[in-house]
């Protein structure tokens, strides 16, 4: 469990309608979002306010590849504004759902619908990296993608003579499909094996292309392993381990296993559609990402003149502990993490915040105790949402597509609206 208190957005947001920040609703504006003090505060003014807690860590860049053909930020904020969705059937390419499914008998997959990218997985530009044809022919798709979108994202941030820098890389990723997919035959398994199929590999393919010299980690902590990563990349810079950091999430769903497995915990919903809040809601509908920020201290981005996305003012981490089972939520401990973030960021008032993005998947476990633990810390009204049922919950990757589009939010003075919502569900009300 990780939760990250940027810029403003100290996690927030919601409804069914767009909805400016600055509106007269009663809730801060986003200049009292960022400088509580004075609206026409700069920057490096702000920062002064916080020298007391961790220094704010800037994010400079982003880049991503998302369901719907989203490419790039422009993309992605359309489509958020737009209450457009990426939800579709499995392709053909991944595999033949039809085969694999059945609505009655276990071990099979209870959904033929789910968020896909529409990208073409097999494809590389092998020219432009540093690898041999067959090398490139048994590379993880994840690999392959998320070089791209990395170089993608430095570009945005204006980076400029990056490689062999200090820089770190920190990847979060959930599932082994391209290797299970390896496993299956055995007369291709040769010496690039090891770390073309592993996931534990992808951040190191990633330091290795670049020349990226800081810490070169993947973090495997389920749905909280891009969050998790973008905690410990704070920690890398607030320690020294690194200069800078790259922060990346990876989904793709290219076999039936976990899908069936997950249809056998019956959290997946049948039509593959997150609904979150929505008392239609019947679990979460399972998405592909590949994204990616590029994070430094506040201090240093502004010296060198880099674009200011958002700021990240604090982290923190936890883990529920012993509950019903080993993937039930406790709310009491989502409370204590996310007071915890903002203890550390030095905020005191809870009610300067008025936008919360939430995990939302569209389980009515999950979704209950968030929104409560949310509704007993905030002493006022707030905004909530998700950005799940417009990309689908991937999971690994998930919590870094909640980062970019609070960032977004946060830059277009806007809340966009909640999709597939229409009736609040009585236990999040």
């Amino acid at each position: 469990m990780s939760d990250i208190g940027a810029e403003g957005s100290s996690r927030g947001l919601t409804g069914g309608e767009e909805l400016p920040i600055n509106s007269s609703s009663g809730l801060p504006t986003l200049p009292e979002l960022l400088c509580p003090q004075d609206d026409t505060t700069s920057l490096a003014e702000e920062q002064s306010v916080y020298d007391h807690g961790p220094f704010p860590v800037a994010i400079v860049g982003m880049a991503m590849r998302l369901p719907g053909g989203v490419r790039n930020a422009d993309q992605f904020w359309d489509m958020l504004i737009n209450k457009q969705d990426g939800h579709c059937p499995v392709p053909g390419t991944r595999y033949n759902a039809d085969t694999f499914y059945n609505d009655s008998k276990s071990d099979t997959i209870k959904t033929k619908h789910g968020y896909f990218l529409e990208d073409d997985l097999g494809h590389i530009d092998r020219s432009f990296f540093s690898m041999s044809k067959l090398e490139a022919s048994r590379l993880d798709p994840q690999q392959r993608l998320l070089l791209e979108v990395v170089w993608e994202c430095m570009e945005n941030g204006g980076q400029t003579q990056w490689r062999g820098g200090d820089i770190g890389c920190y990847v979060g990723v959930f599932g082994e499909d391209w290797m299970e997919i390896a496993n299956k035959d055995v007369q291709q398994i040769d010496r690039h094996y090891a770390v073309n199929a592993g996931d534990f590999a992808i951040a190191n393919r990633i330091s290795w292309e670049y020349d990226l010299r800081g810490p070169s980690v993947v973090c495997r902590t389920a749905c909280s392993s891009s969050l998790v990563g973008l905690h410990e990349a704070c920690q890398a810079l607030r320690s020294g381990e690194c200069a800078s950091a790259i922060v990346a999430g990876t989904n793709l769903i290219l076999t039936p296993t976990m899908t069936a497995a997950i249809s056998n915990n019956m959290v997946l919903s049948p039509g593959g559609l997150c609904k979150t809040f929505d008392s239609t809601a019947d679990g979460y509908g399972r998405g592909e990402a590949i994204n990616a920020v590029y994070i430094k201290p506040l201090e240093d981005a502004l010296r060198q003149g880099d674009p200011i996305r958002a700021i990240i003012r604090a982290t923190a981490l936890n883990c529920d502990g012993r509950t019903s089972s080993i993937s039930a939520p406790r709310p009491e401990a989502q409370e204590s993490l996310i007071q915890r973030a903002y203890e550390k960021a030095g905020i005191s008032d809870l009610s300067e915040t008025g936008f919360f993005e939430c995990h939302g998947t569209g389980t009515i476990a999950g979704d209950t105790a968030e929104t409560a633990a949310v509704a007993r810390l905030f002493n006022k009204a707030i905004y909530i949402g998700s950005v799940k049922p417009n990309v689908g919950h991937s999971e690994g990757a998930s919590g870094l597509t909640s980062v970019i589009k609070t960032a977004l939010a946060l830059e277009k003075r806007m809340i966009p609206p909640n999709v597939h919502f229409s009736n609040p569900h009585p236990n999040s009300e």
